[in-house]
């Protein structure tokens, strides 16, 4: 039996062997065995739903929620165990200052719910102006109109929601244990192969933070709920878009690679978009399902010899552009650094990676695994090397963990950024090709290490003419 257990009798036992004073009267026993309840460990009987609707700071998510029955059956259902990113009142625009009069506002109102049954063109797809336009419904006579465009609200509500739902518990020491997590959030349409959408999850130690996709910052953890953990983020998370457009949110980064990518005609191999159907039939999105891309820096192209960086963008360079390019793609398969999979051949690829699983001995990886994967450029290859480790440095606070990520020989990082239809690395130097052609059997793990293109006229003209 623990100790705790036995402090409420001391206290009852030590009230009754006290001398008999005036004032002991007048101390009830009952009030004595109400403090049991302050020393057995506290356990929250409140569903995640519950606790966001009993606290105020949550009011705005939570008049969002209430729009889809499926999300609250979630979130309120005693017998789940899933983790929720939860975003406060704070983290959600406020409507801006209107300038016109009641009667303008009206008619804008009435404007705004044109859209027939179904129709979600004019509808936000991010959370925060989501809760916008369900809190402008209230402003809104009651009608048809109104009940439909709250159907279509409920609809994508649900959707981005489910990215914000992990389908395990996961407190804030657990989550820092992998790099991604899938979530609930599926896409119908085929990308990622049907499988779930990733979110990613970094923690520093100075500043301590812990952070979610990069840019959301968990800013209150593990506040606990009978069917699981809510973690409060400062803004809310953004289903990511497809490979190619998320290298747009940082232009200063990957305008050289984007300018290629569009350049050689190769956007297809790295996007995913949507297009309207004909005749008015449905639309449907095109383009890669499911994609590993490592996408060299805007640095990485400067580093390039000042000849060969005109030679590839110029008309005479758009071959052994074009085929670089293919080089750093790889189609068919997503890797995350703790995820593998493989439309084509999942399980080989799962049981390469368990092969090289240890426990935790000191010095070891927690886990370790190469793969050689086919890229677009056909018989040619990378290698890729994966080490995680658990930090030995006591520090206070939760375990430390880090990742070890190569390829070619070189590191990668940024890592594991999810997308819509795969994961994208970032990398500062090209990958050469060279010696990764299946008939080289030249795969030497870390002893793979791309060299310098300072001999590119020997050799990249005639290699760019090759089929």
């Amino acid at each position: 039996m623990k100790i705790y257990n036995f402090v409420p009798l001391l206290c009852i036992g030590g009230a009754y062997a006290l001398p008999t004073l005036p004032w002991l009267a007048q101390f009830p026993v009952e009030g004595l065995v109400r403090c049991w309840g302050m020393f057995a460990p506290f356990s929250e009987d409140r569903t995640i739903y519950q606790v966001l609707k009993d606290d105020e700071r949550y009011s705005r998510l939570v008049k969002a929620i209430d729009l889809s029955d499926r999300v609250i059956d979630l979130l309120d259902d005693p017998a789940a165990s899933i983790t929720f990113f939860a975003v406060p009142n704070t983290g959600i625009p406020h409507h801006q200052p209107s300038h016109g009069d009641d009667h303008d506002k009206y008619q804008l109102g009435s404007a705004f719910l044109a859209p027939k049954r179904g129709d979600e063109r004019d509808i936000a797809h991010d959370l925060g102006h989501l809760v916008l336009q369900v809190e402008e419904l209230d402003d809104i006579p009651e009608s048809r109109d109104k009940d439909h465009r709250k159907e279509a609200l409920a609809r994508i509500i649900r959707g981005i929601l489910a990215y914000h739902i992990l389908p395990e518990k996961l407190d804030s020491a657990a989550l820092v244990q992998n790099s991604t997590y899938a979530t609930n959030l599926t896409l119908k349409d085929g990308s990622m192969d049907y499988q779930p959408l990733r979110l990613s999850v970094q923690s520093t130690i100075v500043p301590p933070r812990l952070r979610i996709n990069t840019v959301v910052d968990v800013i209150r953890r593990d506040i606990e709920a009978s069917n699981g953990v809510i973690h409060s983020i400062n803004i809310p998370l953004l289903p990511p878009p497809s490979l190619f457009s998320e290298m747009f949110v940082v232009p200063e980064v990957f305008s050289y690679v984007t300018s290629a990518i569009q350049r050689v005609d190769l956007t297809g191999a790295v996007d995913r978009w949507w297009t309207p159907g004909k005749d008015g039939d449905h639309g449907s999105f095109v383009g890669a399902e499911i994609t590993t891309f490592f996408a060299p820096t805007s640095a990485a192209f400067q580093r390039l010899p000042h000849k060969l960086r005109l030679f590839l963008f110029s008309p005479f360079g758009s071959k052994a552009l074009k085929k670089l390019l293919e080089y750093h793609i790889v189609p068919q398969v997503v890797l995350h650094t703790d995820y593998v999979h493989d439309a084509t051949s999942y399980s080989a690829f799962v049981e390469e990676r368990k092969a090289g699983v240890h426990p935790d001995p000191p010095g070891n990886p927690l886990y370790a695994y190469n793969l050689t994967l086919p890229t677009l450029l056909e018989n040619h290859y990378v290698n890729v090397q994966v080490a995680r480790y658990k930090a030995k440095i006591p520090l206070p606070g939760p375990a430390r963990y880090f990742t070890r990520f190569m390829v070619n020989g070189r590191d990668v990082g940024p890592y594991d950024i999810p997308a819509r239809n795969g994961a994208l690395h970032v990398i500062t130097n090209l990958l050469d090709p060279r010696g990764h052609h299946e008939d080289d059997h030249k795969h030497h793990g870390h002893e793979s290490v791309d060299v310098d293109w300072e001999d590119w006229e020997d050799w990249l003209p005639q290699w760019a003419m090759q089929d």
